[in-house]
């Protein structure tokens, strides 16, 4: 049995959070665009919705995918894995600035780009690992 350093295994956790957020609000927004409109994004849910929802759904499963991808490489000790788990947090850290600067919501700006700065740490220390190991 491989032995994990502690960088490796807190992204990797990072990374499974952000897989099941993604996935989650991704079926949701698919199948019950609904639901997503009035809960998760606080939109009272017209016909109008269904399309933009689905393109939410689409690009935010593909947004988990992509940290799939670093979690799957990250277990085999690439340094790809760091790379794709580092672009998901950089996304997310740029999403809670955007969403903060055009929309003035703070709960982006805590909750998402806290979320981003975390997996970049994260990401920062999985690499040194990776990197020394070699």
């Amino acid at each position: 049995m491989k032995k994990r350093r502690i960088g490796q295994v807190s992204f990797l956790i990072i990374l499974v959070l952000h897989v099941l957020a993604c996935y989650g609000i991704g079926i949701i927004a698919l199948v019950n665009p609904a639901f997503a409109a009035e809960t998760g994004f606080q939109l009272v849910y017209s016909d109008s919705l269904k399309i933009p929802l689905i393109i939410i759904g689409m690009e935010v499963l593909f947004l988990g995918s992509i940290a799939l991808l670093g979690i799957i490489w990250t277990r085999r000790g690439s340094v790809y894995g760091i790379y794709a788990g580092a672009s998901v947090g950089i996304y997310m850290l740029v999403f809670g600035f955007v969403l903060f600067m055009l929309e003035g919501r703070t709960d982006g700006l805590l909750v998402d780009s806290t979320r981003g700065i975390i997996t970049l740490i994260a990401a920062y220390f999985a690499h040194k690992e990776i990197v020394t190991k070699s």
